[in-house]
């Protein structure tokens, strides 16, 4: 993933050290993980010691979704839409992706415009809607959209760098996220 990506899944889960039920009722933690690298799912009353370990668990969890993310695009895509579907797969996992509109319009054209609809259709959890998941799916429709320069520098998931919300170096690279709100008030 890039830096950009990586601090779009930061800026919307934000960082809990202790285990809370999100909105969709399944118990998280850290940057938004529901399980821990070994597959043993969250837990209420479980705790991480710090920020650095929420951001190791998201660095070590984000490659299974990258690999799911490879694995069912079966198109030439950017590492800019690339992104926005990790980051839409983290949210709602693979399954989901794997059985929606989405996935079939980037698998047929990657460029086609109306996939911005297809992100916005995913704004409930728990049956309810929420303006948080409105305002993600928008940020992934704009990161999934933005042209990407092949000679910008790239990380290859060397992790995050803020606590949860982009550190000061990399303020400057997304401010474009700020105009989201990432609560569901």
């Amino acid at each position: 993933m890039t830096d950009k990506g990586i601090e779009l899944i930061k800026y919307f889960e934000g960082c809990k050290l202790e285990a809370y039920k999100c909105p969709a009722g399944k118990w998280t933690i850290g940057i938004g993980a529901t399980y821990y690298t070994d597959g043993t799912p969250v837990k209420q009353g479980d705790k991480l010691k710090s920020v650095e370990e929420a951001e190791e668990l998201l660095k070590n969890m984000l490659k299974t979704y990258e690999d799911s993310v490879d694995r069912l695009v079966t198109s030439k895509i950017n590492p800019y839409q690339r992104d926005a579907l990790i980051s839409f797969t983290y949210n709602l996992g693979a399954n989901n992706l794997g059985r929606s509109t989405l996935l079939k319009k980037v698998n047929v054209n990657p460029n086609d415009p109306t996939i911005k609809d297809e992100f916005v259709k995913w704004v409930n959890a728990g049956g309810k809607f929420l303006k948080g998941l409105l305002n993600r799916r928008k940020a992934e429709v704009e990161l999934y959209f933005s042209p990407y320069n092949e000679t910008a520098p790239i990380s290859t998931n060397d992790g995050p760098r803020g606590p949860f919300y982009p550190s000061q170096e990399s303020k400057k690279d997304i401010t474009w996220l700020y105009k989201y709100d990432p609560s569901n008030d």
